[in-house]
């Protein structure tokens, strides 16, 4: 069975993935618990790493196409299979069971920020830049052969 990537109503990525699980598809839906600053605050929101988009796992047939079509809220599945690796990157971003991930936890360092811990470390090759005060790293992974840039949370260590 391949990886495919779906094309979904942005906002219910979540609720798309849920029906298709039930429908016997393994789906994905990478979620991130992201901090962002409100109010002069620090708090976590929840944030959906691909918006617009569901990754599954499915023999393509005429059968599973037209299971897919019936589903509300999915515009289209897009041409082209995951590779292997692209596999890997979605699964490792997914995290385990649909738990959202947790902030990396990176370290002030002269020669700037240093990874301690968290998904960061599984993409240290693939960081593009690293913001320390909108708490932000950027990645750069191909998805069905392009490239995307995805932004994923870090946090410095609390001070005490």
């Amino acid at each position: 069975m391949l990886w495919y990537v779906v094309q979904v109503r942005t906002g219910e990525e979540r609720d798309i993935a849920a029906k298709l699980t039930d429908m016997g598809f393994q789906t994905l839906a990478p979620v991130e618990n992201r901090p962002v600053r409100s109010g002069g605050a620090w708090g976590t929101k929840e944030y959906v790493l691909f918006p617009g988009y569901v990754f599954l796992q499915m023999d393509y047939n005429a059968g599973n196409y037209y299971r897919l079509k019936a589903v509300p809220g999915i515009v289209k599945l897009l041409s082209g299979t995951l590779t292997y690796l692209e596999a890997e990157w979605i699964r490792l971003l997914a995290g385990q069971g649909g738990i959202p991930l947790e902030p990396t936890l990176v370290r002030e360092t002269e020669g700037g920020l240093e990874i301690e811990t968290g998904i960061l470390q599984n993409f240290k090759s693939r960081i593009i830049r690293m913001d320390k005060r909108s708490l932000r790293a950027t990645i750069e992974l191909s998805i069905c052969g392009e490239k995307k840039e995805v932004q994923l949370g870090i946090r410095l260590p609390e001070e005490v």
